[in-house]
């Protein structure tokens, strides 16, 4: 243990257990130990295999520009899974064409997002909006702070 100060507590005499603190990672860190991980894995597979797993990720960096991450209410995202699953389609396209036909309805301004709009306190962004998803049947998402 070393002599370090930290907020004094009669349990630990005050000091730091470094021990204790070397499980604390920064998220960031812990990304960058997991993938020099995965390189070495890497490294120490036969040459077929290195390739295929090349020609994986050249593929999922080509693919990058058809993918587009949306912050949904989980249970929204549920409902998609849902409808997808019955009418045994995938999820994604479910929602494409939510998003087609709400732009489509927008841009014959069948629907006004001036009633939505609440003042945002993002630097980014002068409003948010304010989504009806108690007329869904869905439940407002907590927001954690």
């Amino acid at each position: 243990m070393s002599p370090a100060r930290r907020r004094t507590s009669e349990e630990d005499g005050g000091f730091v257990d470094f021990g204790e603190t070397a499980r604390l990672v920064d998220p960031a860190v812990a990304g960058l130990l997991s993938q020099g991980e995965r390189r070495q894995a890497e490294a120490r597979l036969p040459q077929k295999e290195r390739e295929q797993k090349k020609k994986e990720r050249e593929k999922m960096r080509q693919r990058r520009e058809e993918h587009t991450t949306y912050d949904i209410p989980v249970e929204l995202r549920r409902r998609i899974k849902d409808l997808a699953e019955r009418e045994r389609v995938p999820a994604s396209q479910i929602a494409a064409l939510a998003l087609l036909r709400f732009v489509q309805d927008y841009e014959r301004r069948q629907v006004d997002l001036a009633e939505y709009k609440v003042a945002s306190n993002s630097p980014r962004f002068d409003f948010n909006l304010n989504l009806p998803l108690e007329q869904a049947g869905l439940k407002r998402p907590v927001r954690k702070r």
